[in-house]
C-alpha cells in the first residue's frame, strides 16, 4: 500500500467522512508491546497459518472484484448529503480515497500477516484518529465491507468456502481490534496530558500557597502584637471619657475597626498554620445550638429569619467541635451577608447511610456560575471587606475530618452549602 501524501486526511477506508481538527497525538509507540499485542489478537480469535492461506487461496479470484466493493462503498457514502458534501471537497478526493481501499482491501488476501503488516494498519488507524473520525464511522464501514467480501466470496463456489471466509472474519475481526486499539491509544494520551496540565497546575498553586503563607504568617506574627496593646491603649482612653463625651463615638468605631484587623489576622494565623483537631466524640446538633448563641448577637442577623431542624435529636460525630463550629459560623455569616433584610437562612441536620449532612440554605442573592468555581480559592472574594479565606479554611477543616462540602446555588434565588462528616460509632 503506498503512502499518502502530507495533508491528505483520513484512512484509506473511511477518512473523507471528517476534516482535519487537531495535531497528531503525541503517543509514544512501543513496538514491543504493539508486536506482542498483534500476537495476542491473532491468538485470540484464534488466527492460523492455515487461515492466511486459505485467504491467499482467493487472491486472484476476488482481486479483480475489489474495484466494484469500492465502488459500491462510496456510492453508499454519496447517499448521505453531509459525507456527500465532504467526499466531494477539493478536486480529485474521492478518486485519492478509492485508490486508498482497494490497495487495503488486495492486502486482506495477501497471505503475510507479520508485525509490518499490523504497523500498515495501526498507521491507518491513527490517521483515523488524527482526523477525529468518530468511531461508529468505523465501525459501520467495516460492516459494509465485511458483508460484500463475503457475498463475493461465496458466489466463487469454492470447495474451501466455509475455511475461506472463518478466515476472513478472523482477519476482519482482527482490523477492527487494531484500529479500536489506536482509540484507546488516544484516549489514554489525552487523559494523561490532562492528568499532567492538572498535576502541574496544582505543584504551582501549592508552591505559590506555601509561599504566601509564610508570608502571611510573619505578617500575621508582627500584626498582632502591636494590634493588641493598640486596643488596650484606646479602651483605657476611652474609659477615661464620661458618657457623653464627643470623641466617645470615635473610640468605639476605632475598636470596631481594630476587631476587623484582629480577626483578619486570625484568619491569616489559621489558613498559614492549621492546627491538627482534636478528635472526639460530639453531637453535630450541640456543636450548631452553640453557633447560634454566638451568632445571636451578629448585626448581619439582625431582620432575618433563622429555622433550624433536627437540632433536637442526637447526630454523633468524631470531631474537633471547636473547628466544625468555626466551620458553621463562617457559613451562617456568609448566608447572612448574602440576604437582604426580611430574606430566610435554613439550617438542618440529618443523617445519610454513614455520613452525618449539615445543610445551610439561604434566600439571598446567589453566586455567579463564573464566581462558583472560585469560592474555595484562598484570598479570592467579592466582598468589599474580607480577606477571601473564610470557605478555604471551611474546606480544609471539613477535608481534616474527612468529610467533604459542597455548594450549590442559582444567581438571584439563593444558595445551599452541603457539609458531609464522617458518623462517629
Amino acid at each position: 500500500m503506498r503512502e499518502k501524501k502530507d495533508g491528505e486526511s483520513g484512512g484509506p477506508m473511511f477518512g473523507g467522512a471528517c476534516k482535519a481538527t487537531r495535531p497528531k497525538s503525541p503517543w509514544r509507540y512501543n513496538p514491543g508491546m504493539a508486536e506482542a499485542l498483534f500476537s495476542e489478537m491473532k491468538a485470540f480469535v484464534g488466527f492460523s497459518e492455515a487461515d492466511a492461506a486459505a485467504l491467499k487461496s482467493v487472491k486472484s479470484q476476488i482481486t479483480p472484484v475489489l474495484s466494484d466493493i469500492v465502488v459500491g462503498f462510496y456510492d453508499q457514502l454519496l447517499k448521505n448529503q453531509g459525507t456527500r458534501n465532504v467526499l466531494l471537497e477539493g478536486p480529485g478526493r474521492l478518486a485519492r480515497l478509492r485508490v486508498f481501499l482497494l490497495e487495503w482491501l488486495e492486502q486482506l488476501f495477501c497471505g503475510c500477516y507479520d508485525f509490518a503488516y499490523y504497523e500498515t494498519r495501526a498507521r491507518i488507524g491513527r490517521t483515523h484518529v488524527r482526523v477525529d473520525l468518530p468511531q461508529h464511522y468505523m465501525f459501520t464501514a467495516m460492516s459494509y465491507i465485511r458483508l460484500s467480501l463475503v457475498r463475493v466470496i461465496r458466489g466463487f463456489g469454492l470447495e474451501n468456502e466455509m475455511q475461506v471466509l472463518g478466515a476472513l472474519h478472523k482477519l476482519l475481526d482482527i482490523e477492527l481490534a487494531i484500529m479500536n486499539d489506536t482509540y484507546r491509544e488516544d484516549y489514554v494520551d489525552r487523559i494523561q496530558a490532562a492528568e499532567r496540565v492538572q498535576f502541574e497546575q496544582r505543584i504551582s498553586e501549592s508552591e505559590h500557597l506555601a509561599t504566601i503563607g509564610q508570608l502571611a504568617a510573619s505578617l500575621a506574627h508582627e500584626i498582632k502584637n502591636p494590634l493588641a496593646g493598640i486596643s488596650g491603649a484606646i479602651q483605657v482612653l476611652g474609659a477615661e471619657m464620661e458618657d457623653g463625651h464627643a470623641h466617645k463615638e470615635i473610640i468605639a468605631e476605632a475598636l470596631r475597626q481594630i476587631d476587623r484587623l484582629d480577626a483578619a489576622v486570625r484568619d491569616l494565623l489559621l489558613y498559614a498554620r492549621p492546627q491538627q483537631p482534636a478528635l472526639q466524640r460530639e453531637d453535630l446538633g450541640q456543636i450548631l445550638a452553640h453557633a447560634l448563641i454566638l451568632l445571636r448577637q451578629e448585626p448581619a442577623f439582625r431582620g432575618l429569619r433563622v429555622r433550624c431542624e433536627g437540632i433536637t435529636m442526637p447526630h454523633w460525630v468524631h470531631v474537633d467541635g471547636a473547628q466544625v463550629k468555626q466551620v458553621i459560623v463562617n457559613l451562617m455569616i456568609n448566608a447572612a451577608h448574602a440576604c437582604e433584610e426580611g430574606g430566610e437562612i435554613e439550617c438542618r441536620i440529618e443523617s445519610v447511610s454513614d455520613s452525618v449532612r449539615l445543610v445551610v440554605e439561604d434566600t439571598g442573592c446567589g453566586i455567579r456560575p463564573d464566581v462558583l468555581t472560585r469560592v474555595f480559592e484562598p484570598f479570592f472574594t467579592t466582598k468589599a471587606r474580607g480577606t477571601g479565606l473564610g470557605l478555604a479554611i471551611c474546606r480544609r477543616i471539613v477535608e481534616v475530618h474527612n468529610g467533604r462540602i459542597e455548594i450549590q446555588s442559582v444567581p438571584g434565588r439563593g444558595t445551599r452549602v452541603i457539609v458531609e462528616l464522617p458518623r462517629a460509632a
